[in-house]
C-alpha cells in the first residue's frame, strides 16, 4: 500500500472516530448549554440570584440532552441544575422544596433539609407524576425562621420533550446515520483501494 493510499485511510478512520466520539459530547453540551428560555432561565434579583436549568433523564445510559426551565413539556423523572451566582448565597445554608400549586395552594411534593452548596453549583433529581404548575422553592433561615429566598416556576405539560421523541429524528438519530454512512463509504474507499493496488500490480 503507498503512502497516498495510507493517508487516506488514515484520513477516514479520523472521520469515523469522530463520528463516535461527537454524539455523547454533542448531547452533553446541550445538555448544559441548550436552555429554551435564554433570560427566563436566570433569576437576577432577591437574595439569591441564579440560573437554573431542568433536564428530562432518559432512558439507559444516554445523557441528559436539552434543558428548560420554565415550561417542562412531560412528565416523569427529571434532573434539576442550579447555578448559584455570587458568593454569598454559597455561605449560607439553602433548603429545596418542590410544590405543586392546586387551588392557590401549595402542596409540597419534595423537600430536602438546608445545606452548604460551596461549590455554587445544586444538583437533585425530581419525579413529576401529574401535570401542572410547579414551583421549586429555595430556602433559609432569617431570625430563626424558615422563608422563601427564591422562587423557580415549572409548568409540566403540553409534551413536545423526550417522551414525544418518536414523532421526528432527533440528534441520536442523525449520529447512527452519520456513523453508518461513514463507515460503508470507509469500506468502499478500501476496497476501491485495494482494486487500484491490484491492478497496478
Amino acid at each position: 500500500m503507498n503512502k497516498a493510499s495510507w493517508a487516506l485511510h488514515l484520513k477516514w478512520i479520523a472521520v469515523l472516530v469522530s463520528m463516535m466520539v461527537l454524539p455523547a459530547y454533542g448531547q452533553l453540551m446541550i445538555g448544559h448549554m441548550g436552555h429554551s428560555g435564554g433570560d427566563d432561565c436566570n433569576i437576577k434579583s432577591g437574595p439569591i440570584p441564579l440560573n437554573y436549568s431542568v433536564y428530562e433523564k432518559p432512558k439507559g445510559a444516554l445523557p441528559p440532552t436539552m434543558g428548560h426551565c420554565k415550561h417542562v413539556p412531560n412528565i416523569g423523572e427529571h434532573l434539576v441544575t442550579i447555578d448559584l451566582q455570587g458568593s454569598k448565597s454559597r455561605e449560607i445554608p439553602i433548603g429545596i422544596r418542590l410544590v405543586l400549586v392546586e387551588g392557590g395552594q401549595n402542596k409540597t411534593i419534595m423537600s430536602k433539609s438546608p445545606e452548604l452548596y460551596s461549590s455554587g453549583t445544586i444538583n437533585f433529581g425530581l419525579n413529576f407524576k401529574e401535570l401542572g404548575q410547579y414551583h421549586i422553592l429555595l430556602e433559609t433561615k432569617q431570625n430563626e425562621k424558615i422563608i422563601t429566598a427564591a422562587t423557580l416556576p415549572l409548568h409540566v405539560g403540553e409534551g413536545g420533550g423526550h417522551g414525544s421523541h418518536s414523532g421526528g429524528i432527533g440528534m441520536l438519530e442523525i449520529a447512527l446515520l452519520l456513523g453508518v454512512g461513514g463507515i460503508a463509504s470507509f469500506f468502499w474507499v478500501r476496497r476501491k483501494s485495494n482494486k487500484n493496488e491490484e491492478n497496478t500490480s
